[in-house]
């Protein structure tokens, strides 16, 4: 440091008490060249040299760690000093930058990214090193294993994408997964590809192999993929139409026979159900196949037997009356039906038996006997009868269809002639009646169009006087009474 150069005349006073109280005249320049000064000042210097120098080395310095960013202020002189004064010691596989002789001057930038374990499993094989790399892929190079295209990394057992970086605070593992080699063989010939997946169905699907369903592998779809080099064989389904009763459609298959392609897509045959070509047959060249589905149904039927009636004499009931004496009843008949339905469509229908599960009874009906002799006086005079109907009275003559002047027991047509109902005349031929308006007749005569359900009585004519009817009338059978043979007591 210069020296200080005051001017010559330069003084001030210094005021010291005396007695006489006078001041006390100093000269600096004289002060100045004492031996004692000059040592004070030499000292005054150096002190203030060391101190300039000390602050001088005094700087701020920022420290990253794994990432994390430290500001710090030091008196190193270097890196490794600073770390040191850190209490940080260094180990051969941490990394810092700059490196740790470098001189520090203040506002550096220091970079340390200290090592930590990791445990590597590739090939059947177990690695431990310490690394501050945080690459996967460059710890794996680091350890003098390689890496092909399709191998991927577990990081602590998760997949790692692409550039990705480990966390620095742990230690970690690395699983090196190797990709398969897979060998497809296939009706056209062998395909070769390595993957990286770990499933069997998602490398197909990634070398955008299609699958149908009915197609075939030599192992699993799911079959695990470890590295471990692989030879699958595949058979092609192919194509088959089928059709149903309600529809048509595809299937693709590998069998060889029509009953095992239909089993193989759930359309098999069941219980009476065939096929054509029938399921033991090749499948046809055309790859058409026709299912008929059978079905077969067991009906059981019943149906009423109707009963009879049956007629009973009552003599103490007048004829013509009658009276029910008991009620029937129906009969039950049962039988069993097989019936065959082949596409919904009844095609046979079979009676396998027949049995009566309940029999009939019959129907009684009491008929009167008894025969009174009564008398009545009409417009052409008192008559005597022993039975009176009401009856369906026409006329005819010979010129009506199918009419001739002969009866049918050989007298001459002619008014008084009556024809009735073959069963009626078999017991009634030669009785006389009386009916009122067209007066005396003798039944001699078949009515061709009489009808058999009701009582019906044809009145005959010549054809010069020939009358019209058309209307109920009452008729009377005149005595004498006929014998019991010939007396109809039930008409019908």
């Amino acid at each position: 440091m210069p020296p200080v150069c005051l001017p010559e005349a330069f003084s001030f006073p210094l005021t010291r008490k005396t007695t006489r109280n006078k001041p006390l005249l100093i000269n600096i320049p004289e002060l100045v060249k004492t031996p004692k000064f000059q040592r004070v000042s030499a000292v005054v210097i150096a002190v203030i040299g060391v101190i300039l120098i000390t602050f001088s080395a005094w700087k701020n310095i920022f420290l990253v760690i794994n990432g994390e960013l430290q500001e710090h202020t030091t008196f190193a002189l270097t890196v490794d000093g600073f770390l040191e004064e850190q209490g940080i010691l260094l180990q051969e596989s941490d990394r810092v930058s700059p490196s740790p002789g470098t001189m520090l001057w203040g506002e550096e930038t220091i970079f340390l990214n200290i090592s930590r374990g990791i445990q590597i499993f590739s090939d059947g094989q177990t690695i431990s090193l310490n690394t501050a790399e945080r690459r996967p892929e460059n710890i794996i190079l680091e350890a003098g294993l390689l890496l092909f295209p399709q191998d991927r990394l577990l990081v602590d057992g998760l997949p790692m994408g692409e550039n990705s970086i480990m966390a620095p605070s742990a230690s970690h593992s690395i699983q090196v997964l190797r990709g398969t080699a897979i060998e497809l063989k296939t009706e056209d010939g062998t395909f070769r590809f390595t993957t990286d997946t770990d499933i069997l169905a998602d490398a197909l699907w990634k070398e955008n192999i299609e699958l149908f369903e009915a197609d075939h592998l030599s192992v699993p779809l799911n079959t695990t993929l470890d590295g471990t080099p692989l030879t699958v064989e595949l058979i092609r389904s192919k194509p088959l139409l089928v059709q149903l009763p309600e529809q048509s459609v595809t299937i693709r298959t590998t069998a060889n026979s029509v009953g095992a392609a239909l089993a193989q897509s759930g359309l098999s045959l069941q219980g009476l159900d065939y096929s054509i070509p029938p399921e033991g047959a090749s499948l046809p060249d055309n790859r058409q196949v026709e299912v008929v589905r059978v079905k077969e149904e067991i009906l059981l039927n019943q149906e009423q037997i109707q009963f009879s009636t049956e007629y009973l004499p009552v003599s103490d009931h007048d004829l013509d009356q009658l009276q029910i004496v008991s009620g029937g009843e129906f009969g039950i008949e049962a039988q069993r039906l097989r019936i065959i339905y082949e596409n919904g469509s009844e095609v046979s229908r079979e009676i396998e038996k027949e049995w009566t599960v309940k029999e009939p009874k019959p129907r009684v009906i009491g008929y009167g006997t008894n025969i009174n002799i009564l008398t009545e006086n009409t417009q052409d005079g008192q008559i005597s009868y022993w039975r009176k109907i009401t009856a369906w009275a026409t006329s005819y003559d010979s010129t009506c269809p199918g009419c001739n002047t002969i009866t049918a027991s050989g007298t001459v047509l002619k008014k008084g002639t009556i024809a009735v109902k073959l069963n009626w005349y078999k017991l009634m031929k030669g009785m006389r009646v009386y009916i009122p308006g067209y007066g005396f007749g003798t039944i001699e005569d078949v009515g061709g169009g009489v009808s058999w359900s009701t009582n019906w009585v044809d009145l005959g004519y010549k054809k010069d006087n020939y009358v019209p009817w058309s209307k109920n009338v009452t008729v009377y059978f005149l005595t004498p009474i006929p014998p019991p043979g010939n007396i109809m007591y039930i008409l019908n």
